[in-house]
């Protein structure tokens, strides 16, 4: 009886609501913190196909919040003709190629084709983040997901080019006119869970903004117009700064000299890329490949060739779908899931007659990529109506995703290991319609791990 008590006891507790004492902890140690605008070390104004390089010019003995950190910047029409933003990622679509290289030329991170999986996250989130947030941040479109109305009240489906097409919400710029936007980059290393010690580390890292092709980030909205021009100037990466006391930098010192290496992790994408030739309909098997050591999902979208470079398209977000009907990867050798994926397009009475789409299965998958499904917290601005289109005369929202974890979206690393893999990943989609080149983006998001190595001072990665 005396050991059933005992064993009440200590499965009792005051409620939170009722513990008076409890008094709000003081964080240790002290710190002051500030904001630190960085500014290009290689040039001021940029055009397509340049490099912005913004060196991580902070305090020595310094920490940066990268989470709290923004790049602004102002793009300029320098052409004749009024063009608009990427309804769905904004100013996000004139991020190329992203890289991180630390102060000893390390690569630390990179993301070839930022721009679009930026795009495919755009989303993945909620109606009001999208068109508010982000509206207000990126330059996206502020327009609700709805299939019918007009002016600012229309749809806004990326448009992949060939005709023009209006979008009511998306942010336009005439001719000699400038806006400016801010980005919160989609960043491994910036939204990594620690502080970043990059004051203690040797040398001056950078980020590396490679801008895309001229006619790739914006879109013009008449038939008549024919070119654009534009800049980029006024970067800046805004990054908050801690600084410790002396007592605690000289102890954090001690500790790097004394070879204890400094590890924080993340995640981070790794793009692959492959291509589906014109007519390639029935069942296609495309060959990726990565090396990473814990690859958390896969996420795989479509683009035609001829979007990336056509006036008239977003070409960042206009993904197309192909008609597929069922699909699955082989990784490692093992067919994942085992039995296909299995989806179809709406209707042309839009969903609501007999040929509605069966698209729940497809965006579970997608969903589970990121979150677990059961999240209330998850939202996106994708619908039924525009998911995955009968053919690629328009765009499709669809993003061909599959999630690899062992224990799901937990605290452990379980993703799968593929860096002694001697086996491709393979896509195989069972596509109806293809209608031209199309091409195919992978995306690994994958565990990574930054070390800051107290001997040498260098800041690494390791996937």
């Amino acid at each position: 009886m005396e050991q059933e008590r005992t064993f009440a006891e200590s499965m009792s507790e005051t409620p939170y609501q009722l513990r008076y004492s409890d008094i709000l902890r003081v964080g240790t140690p002290v710190a002051t913190m500030n904001y630190h605008k960085l500014i290009p070390s290689n040039g001021a104004v940029f055009g397509n196909l340049q490099t912005i390089r913004l060196p991580f010019n902070t305090p020595t003995d310094s920490f940066a919040n990268l989470k709290g950190a923004f790049i602004k910047l102002r793009v300029n029409n320098t052409g004749s003709n009024t063009f608009r933003l990427d309804p769905c990622c904004g100013v996000g679509a004139l991020i190329s190629t992203w890289r991180i290289v630390s102060g000893t030329g390390a690569l630390i991170e990179e993301i070839v084709n930022y721009n679009a999986i930026n795009a495919v996250m755009a989303d993945l989130v909620g109606e009001q983040h999208r068109t508010g947030h982000m509206a207000l941040n990126e330059g996206c479109s502020n327009n609700k997901n709805i299939n019918s109305g007009s002016g600012a009240n229309q749809y806004d489906s990326p448009n992949i080019g060939g005709t023009a097409s209006v979008s009511g919400g998306a942010v336009k710029i005439a001719n000699t006119n400038s806006k400016t936007f801010t980005h919160i980059p989609m960043s491994g290393f910036f939204q990594a869970d620690r502080l970043c010690p990059i004051g203690f580390s040797n040398g001056t890292a950078y980020v590396e903004i490679v801008l895309p092709s001229l006619n790739f980030p914006f879109a013009v909205e008449d038939d008549s117009h024919s070119s654009i021009g534009w800049s980029v100037d006024n970067v800046e990466l805004h990054v908050p700064v801690l600084r410790m006391g002396n007592e605690f930098n000289q102890s954090f010192r001690e500790l790097l000299a004394s070879g204890v290496p400094i590890n924080w992790n993340s995640q981070s994408y790794q793009n692959i890329q492959s291509n589906i030739a014109n007519g390639s309909t029935g069942e296609n098997t495309i060959i990726l490949s990565t090396r990473k050591r814990s690859v958390k999902s896969l996420i795989t979208i479509l683009r035609l060739t001829s979007t990336l470079t056509h006036l008239e398209a977003d070409s960042a977000s206009a993904r197309v779908g192909c008609a597929c009907s069922e699909y699955n990867y082989e990784v490692g050798g093992t067919q994942i899931p085992n039995n296909k994926i299995k989806v179809s397009a709406e209707g042309a009475s839009g969903g609501n007659g007999v040929n509605g789409a069966d698209i729940g299965e497809s965006f579970s998958h997608l969903v589970n990529c990121l979150a677990n499904l059961g999240n209330v917290y998850t939202g996106t601005m994708m619908v039924r109506q525009n998911y995955l289109k009968a053919d690629n005369s328009s765009s499709s929202r669809i993003a061909f995703g599959v999630d690899l974890e062992t224990y799901g979206h937990s605290d452990v690393q379980s993703g799968m290991n593929l860096s002694g893999q001697g086996l491709p990943i393979v896509f195989r989609p069972t596509l109806g319609v293809v209608g031209g080149a199309v091409n195919v983006d992978c995306y690994a998001l994958h565990d990574v791990v930054y070390t800051l190595d107290g001997i040498s001072g260098t800041i690494t990665s390791s996937s």
